[in-house]
This record gives structure tokens, sequence and C-alpha cells, in this order.
């Protein structure tokens, strides 16, 4: 059976990528070593993922774009070394953040988003892959034959295959999401069953083994809970669940077949994933099992957030939101324009933040409510 490697998150990330590189793919050998360049229009640029800190939104986008908008609405762009996609952000505390993207690139900055720096990109991470299928081939060809240990093995050389490939092509593994648990823990998840751990702020990455994922499906999404548990979601409705760290991870019944995209954790422990055709499952016991939630909209939903007063908002394809005060009955309102939206934030003045594929735009609450279907 043929297994599909491009989840709807992927390719709208590929959509933007390509919106934005008029060239050929020759002019973009080196957007790795390219810094990104100044926007004259920065906020009408595609944008991926948005996070608020200390009253500043941090958004990530095209181009190696981010941008930092205070309370205000002055709204600057940050110095960043590479000129690709990135796909999400986020911040551990005021000062400390790291974004991802396109060609396995990890960001981090140590200045409130200000300024950043390259810690690790997709050579360096097919490396550690490299690396792993090698000594875990190593490790089954000493077991005993058997036909478990004969499949892994086959996995194992499968696994040894794709990376030497990709190696060949240059830098790839586009990594879909990141999450830290403090300034020196955090994870980061990507295409291909891409799990990379770090203990030291990024420093050095470590490639993870232990999901049941021998078919290579893409991870979208990871996000920590307030007991230490940790959960991936992914294509084909893959939610992953660990208890200890990442070292040992639970592969739970699925729900859907539908892909993920966004694991969303609430302030009261519940914790929700959204994706394909408006799938939304929710979990009140961390994520041990999941209901689906029915709504009103077959729209793809990408993105979420709480909002202060606790309401539960979801963005997703055409300008659709979906609001909620119990997380449980939804109602929708249809944004003016019909461009994909990739996230939301609130902002203090009681304005909404949106981003996606067309920029950033914001629009009050009050009128949202107004409005809703």
């Amino acid at each position: 059976m043929q297994i599909s490697r491009r989840p709807a998150l992927l390719g709208i990330a590929v959509w933007l990528c390509v919106a934005s590189h008029p060239g050929n793919a020759a002019a973009l050998a080196d957007r790795l070593q390219r810094e990104a360049p100044t926007q004259p229009t920065p906020t009408r640029q595609p944008l991926t993922s948005v996070q608020q800190h200390n009253g500043t939104l941090v958004m990530v986008g095209a181009n190696g774009l981010i941008l930092l908008s205070d309370a205000n609405g002055t709204t600057q762009q940050a110095q960043v070394p590479v000129d690709l996609l990135l796909t999400s952000v986020y911040f551990v505390d005021a000062r400390n953040g790291w974004a991802v993207g396109h060609d396995g690139v990890i960001l981090n900055s140590s200045d409130a988003g200000a300024t950043w720096t390259t810690q690790s990109d997709g050579a360096a991470i097919g490396k550690l892959m490299k690396l792993s299928a090698e000594q875990r081939i190593a490790r089954l060809q000493a077991e005993t034959p058997s036909d478990d240990v004969n499949r892994a093995l086959d996995n194992a050389n499968f696994m040894l295959d794709d990376v030497n490939a990709g190696l060949q092509s240059g830098p790839s593994r586009p990594l879909l999401d990141i999450w830290f648990r403090n300034a020196d823990e955090g994870w980061a998840v990507g295409a291909y069953g891409t799990v990379l751990h770090t203990v030291d702020g990024g420093k050095q990455w470590q490639f993870m083994e232990g999901l049941d994922d021998p078919e290579r499906l893409h991870l979208n999404a990871i996000v920590g809970l307030a007991d230490g548990t940790l959960l991936i979601a992914g294509e084909g409705g893959r939610i992953y669940r660990s208890i200890d760290g990442g070292n040992r991870w639970t592969a739970l019944p699925a729900t859907t077949p539908a892909s993920l995209y966004k694991l969303i954790a609430l302030r009261d422990g519940q914790v929700f994933a959204l994706g394909f055709g408006g799938t939304l499952l929710s979990s009140k016991d961390q994520g041990q099992h999941w209901q689906l939630i029915p709504l009103p909209t077959h729209a793809n939903l990408y993105g979420g957030a709480q909002l202060p007063d606790g309401d539960l908002a979801l963005v997703g394809q055409a300008g659709t939101v979906l609001l909620s005060q119990d997380s449980r009955n939804f109602r929708r309102w249809q944004g003016r324009g019909r461009a994909a939206l990739l996230g939301i934030a609130m902002l203090s003045d009681g304005q909404i933040a949106l981003i996606g594929s067309a920029g950033l735009s914001r629009i009050a609450l009050s009128e949202i409510e107004a409005n809703l279907q």
C-alpha cells in the first residue's frame, strides 16, 4: 500500500514556500546561509505560527520572516540568518525562544526575538538519523533472529536508505513544530517521523527513536502537559504519548483517520487535537483517551488558542474561525477574506490577531462574537 507523505499542513507550507520564491530551484541552494530579506510590507507576507508572550506577538512565516508586534500595534522585523519557510515558534520565557522550519532549520533567540541564530539544520539532522539507524541495525543484527527482529531490521534498513538519499540531496527534513519545557529541555517534530530532543537549550540535539512509526509518517504537532506528559500528533490521525520525557512512546488507538495538525493544552488540563475536514478531538485524561467533538464545519483546522476568558478559538481553511465557551459547542464566524488562517492570539485591547497565508489581520473580538452563526 502506498502511503501519502503530504499532510495538508505540510502542503500549505510547501505552497507558501513556492509562492514566496518566484525564482527557480537552483536559487534556493544557499537559503540556509542567506539572511531573511527585509520586507517592505511584512504584515502582508504569509505567516504560519504565532505566540504571545509578555504582551508581544511573535510571528514566523515565509522567507525567514519573524515579526514582533507590541501592545500598541507597532510591528518590526527581526534579524534572521535564513531565507526559508519557518513553520512554528515557541517562547518558554520572556527572552528565550525557538523557531523551526524547512530544510530542518532550528533557530534560537535569547533577546526576546529581536535577533536569531541557527542551532541546527537538515544536514546535521540527517547525520544524527544516519548514526541512529546504523546503531539500531547493529543492535538488531546481534539479536536472535525472529519475525519481529527481521521486521524491525527491515524498517531500520529502510530508514538508513532514506537518510542516505536525503543526505545526497542536501539539507531537508522539514520541521513542523517545537515545544520547550524550560530554557534547557525541548523537542522538535517534523516530516518523515522526525523527533529531536535537547537538554542544553538546543546547543546539541539528539534524534529520538521509540515511536511506532515504521511508515515514517509526518509528525505535525507536539505539546507538553503540566504533569510531564508529552503528546505528538500527525498524519493519519496518529497520536503518541510519553510519560517519561520521550524515552518511550505509546501509539494510541486511532480515533480518526484524519491527519492532525495542532495540539492545544487548556489551563484546566483538557487537550485538543485538530485537523483535516473539521476534525476536533478532546481528552480529559492527559491524552490517554480521546473523544470526537462534532463541529458546524468540515473546513480543515490549522490552529487555535485558549483566550484569556477561557473561550476556545480555532482557525482554519478559507478564513474559518470557531469559538466556544464550553469547549464543546462551537459557533462559526466566516472572515471577509478566503485566505487560510493558521494561528490566532488575543490582544490586550480586545482585538484578535489572525495570521495565515495573507499575513496578519486584527479584528475586534466583539465583532466576531456578534456575527457567530
